[in-house]
């Protein structure tokens, strides 16, 4: 099953009273909860925490691309077929 690498957020109840939780992947595997009483400091919190991956995963893929582009990455080639006979 692929890691799941967006946060999530939920309403939970703990001892009869709701709150909402945001759920947020780590890098080398679990998650960190983050709990809330207000559901809009919950959403507010939320959205950061998106905008922040999002900007993290646009950093890898530019920095992936400015690699590949200035020859520091090996090209990928397919190999040409081995005839046996």
């Amino acid at each position: 099953m692929p890691r799941k690498t967006l946060p999530r957020l939920r309403s939970v109840t703990i001892k009869g009273k709701e709150f909402h939780q945001v759920s947020i992947p780590q890098p080398g595997g679990g998650r960190r909860l983050r709990t809330f009483k207000n559901a809009d400091d919950a959403k507010r919190f939320y959205s950061a925490v998106q905008d922040e991956i999002t900007r993290l995963t646009l950093y890898c893929l530019e920095e992936e691309a400015r690699r590949y582009v200035h020859g520091e990455v090996r090209v990928r080639t397919k190999d040409k077929p081995t005839s046996i006979r």
